[in-house]
């Protein structure tokens, strides 16, 4: 920020934070105002006004600060640590030591933490962590270290906003490791990536010398929280914590926000694979999780076996594999796919995409049953299988058309199911925001900008389990993000 004019809005933004947003839960104690604030300082829109206030924070940040923060604005610290990335023998198996741990290589990764100012928190800087998993990205680049792309924007508002410390970490294969390929929709791989840079996280409170000299510290909350791919990352670590306490003796989950998540891919991820004339609204995502899972697994799935093979001819505009290296956006390799098959992107089937040849040998019936692509969706499927002992809140559209919602019904019953075979009951541990309805406007990417102020709005209120459905404005926010990367 250099213009005496952008300085003088920006300190006008943190005035008008100062007066319109909450006072941090976990700080001292601020007496209520004896009357009710100016008719002119409450957005003009029926439901809580501090997710209306949020939005308002979020479109500043956008419009002022850009990517140069002074900390009077929000603070952030970038960090790096090293996570484990699982190994898989020839037959995409999982390579296991004499104690039955999974066998794994060493990743050096990045991401960037958010903070509030001092003047946001003046009466006691103990704060939550909240860690914010990024959603689908193919850009390398598209990430909080780098301040790439603009979802980064929501961690910092949420710091500047509602006084967390939010830990935004760079997926695997992006960021400092993008000389690997992402690992799409892994579960092991993005759940340890996830679970590994915690303590990295939790050591910048005391490592980051603004954060030591202003009395910055954590105060013992953990939340986990994403949205479409991010909520998939967030929800494989919390499976992973649940299963196996005894390997994160130092990680205590007070709970999780996973928002429009592919978790069931062995059966809904399929079907919509199998329909033969239902166009996908992004046709990337199909390429994305095959090559991502020949990063993992190797051979057992060659790409040049599963794609259709006019997509693997090299052209003029290259082919499939250059497209999807992470120089291109998903949008662009949306329109590479559509050009190349013939038709406009939003009209390709993902049938369309494979190879006749193999989609009979691995997906179609009777041979999925014993696939081997089978075999490895259900390895990563997250809907099944376990039982969540802290708050889980889904938020997603129904009316969604990238990731079905009966993904997240599905999930919530089977998760539920689980919690009443050990005794419990589901409405204290799963809670469901459906945002609009079906047949209504709010796509995948448009209902981000309703489901994450959500999810940040039910962290600070304290992750109630109530069945009321938080109320949100209706009018469009300023911001929107970017369609998918």
């Amino acid at each position: 920020m250099t213009s005496a004019k952008t300085a003088v809005q920006a300190m006008g933004l943190a005035l008008t934070l100062a007066l319109l947003g909450p006072a941090p839960a976990w700080a001292d104690p601020i007496p209520e105002p004896t009357s009710a604030p100016p008719a002119f300082l409450i957005p003009g829109y029926d439901g809580a006004t501090a997710l209306g206030t949020f939005l308002d924070c979020l479109a500043s940040l956008e419009a002022w600060a850009g990517k140069s923060l002074p900390d009077w604005v929000v603070h952030s610290s970038p960090f790096t640590y090293s996570a484990r990335k699982p190994r898989y023998d020839a037959t995409g198996r999982p390579l296991t030591d004499a104690g039955g741990r999974q066998v794994c290589d060493q990743v050096a990764l990045t991401g960037r933490i958010f903070y509030p100012p001092t003047w946001r928190v003046p009466f006691q800087r103990t704060l939550p962590l909240v860690v914010y998993t990024h959603a689908t990205t193919m850009l390398k680049r598209s990430v909080a270290s780098a301040f790439g792309g603009n979802e980064w924007m929501l961690g910092a508002a949420a710091a500047l906003y509602y006084g967390f410390a939010v830990a935004m970490p760079d997926a695997p294969g992006m960021g400092g490791d993008g000389g690997s390929y992402h690992p799409f929709c892994h579960a092991k791989s993005l759940a340890y990536s996830t679970l590994d840079g915690i303590p990295a996280m939790r050591r910048r409170f005391a490592e980051d010398p603004y954060l030591v000299r202003g009395g910055y510290q954590w105060d013992g909350r953990l939340i986990l929280m994403g949205y479409s791919e991010g909520a998939y990352t967030a929800l494989a670590a919390v499976k992973e914590l649940e299963e196996h306490p005894d390997h994160y003796p130092d990680i205590t989950l007070t709970g999780s926000a996973c928002m429009a998540g592919p978790f069931d891919l062995s059966n809904l991820a399929r079907t919509d694979i199998l329909t033969p004339m239902k166009p996908f609204a992004h046709c990337f995502y199909l390429p994305y999780v095959i090559l991502g899972y020949h990063s993992v697994y190797g051979q057992v799935l060659d790409p040049l076996e599963v794609f259709a093979p006019e997509l693997l001819e090299t052209r003029a505009d290259g082919n499939i594999l250059q497209w999807a290296d992470g120089t291109v956006n998903g949008l662009v390799m949306d329109e590479l796919i559509g050009k190349r098959l013939g038709k406009p992107a939003d009209q390709v089937t993902l049938r369309s995409i494979l190879n006749p040849a193999w989609l009979a040998r691995e997906l179609d019936d009777p041979a999925y049953a014993t696939s081997t692509i089978r075999r490895l969706l259900e390895e990563n499927d997250l809907h099944r299988g376990w039982r969540p002992t802290k708050p889980i809140l889904f938020c997603q559209s129904p009316a969604d058309q990238d990731i079905p919602y009966q993904d997240t019904i599905t999930t919530l019953a089977f998760l539920g199911a689980e919690v009443v075979k050990a005794g419990g009951d589901p409405s204290k541990v799963l809670r469901l925001k459906p945002i609009g309805n079906h047949g209504g406007p709010l796509s995948h990417v448009a209902a981000a900008l309703w489901a994450i102020p959500m999810a940040f709005d039910w962290i600070y209120g304290g992750l109630k389990m109530d069945p009321e459905p938080v109320r949100y404005r209706l009018r469009a926010p300023e911001f929107a993000l970017p369609n998918p990367e």
